[in-house]
């Protein structure tokens, strides 16, 4: 069984033809990949029926006595007052033992409020598909369209939430997953669907799959480098007994000397640590949660930001408005706090397209996040990013990561975030802070990635795998 999609396109108001045409069919675990402004959300809104107002749609695709189920890229927050049996659409032995196979949690009475917010970030994916079960056990014929249901969660939900589809598709409904996370979602794929962009969308199994528009993720492209088969792509054990990975020295980099010899210290009660905080201006600085409790590591990042650049208390978040066009809020941000508007724009067109004359709100979600990045980047103060990475394709996020850390700022950039791959590529040094299960006085780490990555709650791939370096040329650099 399988959803046909011919010719489909949608229209938007001020914009003109945003995505497609596209045709191709959604069979069993169907992932939909492809750079920033693609199409793949426009796809799963117009399968799913969420598309905005004054949007049109051109083509067909077969809905004929199909029951869709959409989760959308959103999440609560703040979470309503309700409990999680709630949120789920009811108890009972199903709804209990996925939500517990996914997020390790058990009681389906916990107030959504009382939850981790990744934890919490899982409720509409797990809602998706036990809605998804519940049709299918009716005998009827069913899709769920999901649109980044991963860009909120940790790296231990995400393979939990991967595994949950993959049982899912096995069950006989199909799955259109809209998805930047290619490490995660590929392995349990059936076929990939890249979005070339003009309409074109190259469909391969997932067993052959090789993007043309994407890189490889780091275990997918070491394997391939190192010759091994296809098969063996996403197999870490086995990429870990291989002598170069073995060997492989890792390589650390710094900053040059200029901004090494600026630095601010930071004090514990400033802070928020125990012990002195050394913050070397004009470098990239991540700031890691151990137990996952995002919050802190926020507060600890913005009162490190207040304190290098002498302000009394730490700035509240900012609220970016999303009715403003992107040309005009970057003039209006760069006359407050520095910066040529211009090239602030031009920077985050390098990560994602963005459109001067679009509206915050009318850019994808990759797209705002770098324009956000791009505008505090332009900034003569010391910002705090959150989660920079969330919403860019894996494209993106690359040229964000090298953006990050090639940057000879004047400031220094304090970088909140639990994606491996992305800090270690990032950041010069990383502040990983002790979890509450360590005691108050135990103290956080501090240094360069290649150093302290075995700290990390989640390590990198090449990690995992046994390697000693962090990226793929450190292992290649042996071969030469």
């Amino acid at each position: 069984m399988s959803v046909s999609i011919n010719e489909l396109a949608v229209w938007l108001p001020g914009r003109g033809i945003a995505a497609g045409p596209f045709s191709f069919d959604v069979q069993g675990l169907t992932v939909v990949a492809g750079r920033s402004g693609t199409g793949g959300s426009l796809l799963a809104s117009a399968l799913g029926g969420t598309l905005p107002r004054g949007a049109l749609v051109h083509g067909s695709w077969s809905a004929d006595e199909v029951t869709v189920h959409h989760v959308g890229a959103f999440r609560l927050d703040p979470p309503l007052e309700m409990t999680v049996a709630e949120a789920l659409g009811g108890e009972g032995h199903v709804t209990a033992e996925l939500w517990a196979d996914v997020t390790g949690c058990h009681d389906l009475r916990t107030s959504l409020r009382e939850l981790d917010p990744a934890v919490c970030s899982a409720v509409p994916a797990v809602r998706g598909i036990l809605q998804t079960h519940r049709s299918h056990t009716r005998a009827e014929r069913v899709l769920l369209v999901l649109d980044q249901p991963l860009a909120h969660l940790g790296p231990d939900l995400r393979g939990a939430l991967a595994r949950a589809l993959r049982h899912c598709a096995d069950l006989g409904v199909d799955v259109c997953w809209v998805e930047h996370d290619l490490a995660t979602a590929v392995p349990v794929a059936d076929q990939v669907v890249e979005l070339l962009g003009d309409g074109q969308a190259l469909v391969q199994p997932s067993a052959a799959w090789s993007p043309r528009t994407l890189p490889l993720p780091p275990e997918a492209a070491l394997a391939r480098a190192l010759g091994l088969p296809r098969a063996d792509w996403w197999d870490l054990e086995r990429l870990g007994r291989h002598p170069l990975v073995q060997t492989a020295v890792p390589r650390a980099q710094t900053r040059s000397e200029r901004q090494a010899t600026a630095v601010v210290r930071v004090p514990p009660g400033r802070a928020g640590v125990d012990g002195d905080v050394d913050v070397l201006v004009g470098e990239t600085l991540g700031v890691v949660p151990r137990d996952g409790d995002h919050a802190r590591a926020l507060s600890v990042a913005r009162r490190l930001a207040a304190t290098i650049d002498a302000e009394a208390r730490p700035r509240p978040p900012l609220v970016w408005p999303g009715h403003v066009p992107l040309g005009r809020l970057a003039r209006a941000w760069c006359r407050a706090r520095g910066g040529d508007a211009d090239v602030a724009v031009a920077a985050a067109a390098r990560v994602a397209p963005v459109d001067p004359a679009r509206t915050l709100a009318q850019h994808s979600a990759g797209e705002r996040r770098a324009a956000q990045w791009a505008l505090n980047a332009a900034s003569t103060r010391t910002e705090v990013l959150d989660r920079p990475e969330v919403g860019l394709d894996a494209a993106g996020r690359r040229t964000l990561a090298a953006a990050l850390h090639d940057d000879e700022s004047e400031t220094a950039t304090l970088l909140v975030s639990h994606d491996a791959e992305f800090l270690v590529r990032a950041c010069h040094r990383l502040l990983i802070l002790p979890g509450a299960a360590d005691g108050h006085e135990a103290p956080a780490v501090l240094g360069p990635p290649v150093l302290v990555a075995d700290h990390l709650p989640h390590q990198p791939a090449l990690r995992r795998a046994g390697a000693r370096a962090l990226r793929v040329r450190d292992v290649r650099q042996e071969t030469r």
